[in-house]
C-alpha cells in the first residue's frame, strides 16, 4: 500500500503517548518477524536497522517508523504509538484515520481507493494457493543480539546463507567466529574482509 517515497514524506517527531508500551510492543513484534519482512522495513524507512533497536530504548516512534512497521507487521498504527490496546490490523480506513489524527490530512485524501473485486468476479476468483504461505510460516526463528542480526541480515542480502544457520546457537556462532579468525590470521583474504566487516559492526 505505502512505498519509501510516500513514507519519506512523514516526519520523525515522537507520536507515542506512552513509551513503555510502545517498546514492549515493538519489541515484541520484531523478535517474532521474519527476516524478509525486517528487509521490507528497512526497505521503506530507509534507515538500516539501528531506528528500529533506538524505539526499544527510549521507546519513542514516528510516523515515519510506525506505519512501515504496521504495514508489513500487520497491526494498527494506533497500537504502535500505545494509543490504543488493541492490535488490529493495518487497513485503508486505519490508515487514513491514523494520518489524519497525526496532521498529515492532505496525504490522506491523496491516497488511492483500493479497488474491490466484484461479486461476481469474486465467486470466479480461483482459490490462492496457500502451501507457500504456510512453507513460510513454519521458517524456525532465532533471537540474536542486535549487532549479529545486523551483520546477517546484511550478509543474506550477498550472499544466501545455508539452511543450517538457523539451526546454530551462541557457543556454534561463537566457533565460526572463531575460525573465521584463524582464517584471517592464515592470509585467507575473504576471511579478513569478513572479519574486519564483522568487527566495524560490533564495535561501531
Amino acid at each position: 500500500m505505502l512505498d519509501s517515497e510516500f513514507i519519506k514524506q512523514l516526519k520523525q517527531t515522537n507520536i507515542s503517548i506512552d513509551s513503555e508500551k510502545t517498546a514492549q510492543r515493538v519489541n515484541e513484534l520484531w523478535k517474532s518477524a521474519k527476516n524478509a519482512q525486517k528487509r521490507a522495513v528497512t526497505e521503506l524507512t530507509g534507515g538500516g536497522l539501528a531506528p528500529i533497536y533506538r524505539i526499544y530504548n527510549t521507546g519513542h516512534i514516528s510516523a515515519k517508523l510506525g506505519l512501515p512497521l504496521a504495514q508489513v507487521l500487520g497491526v494498527s498504527p494506533f497500537y504502535l504509538s500505545a494509543e490504543t490496546d488493541d492490535p488490529g490490523s493495518f487497513d485503508e480506513d486505519t490508515l487514513r484515520e491514523f494520518l489524519k489524527t497525526h496532521g498529515y490530512d492532505d496525504l490522506a485524501q491523496g491516497l488511492e481507493p483500493q479497488k474491490r473485486p466484484s461479486a461476481s468476479r469474486t465467486r470466479r476468483a480461483k482459490p490462492i494457493a496457500t502451501e507457500p504461505e504456510q512453507a513460510d510460516a513454519e521458517e524456525p526463528k532465532v533471537e540474536l543480539e542486535p549487532e549479529l542480526e545486523v551483520f546477517i541480515l546484511e550478509a543474506e542480502d550477498e550472499t544466501p546463507a545455508p539452511e543450517f544457520a538457523v539451526e546454530l546457537d551462541d557457543s556454534d556462532i561463537l566457533t565460526l567466529i572463531h575460525s573465521l579468525r584463524l582464517r584471517a590470521a592464515c592470509g585467507v583474504t575473504e576471511a579478513a574482509a569478513g572479519l574486519k566487516k564483522l568487527y566495524a559492526i560490533l564495535l561501531g
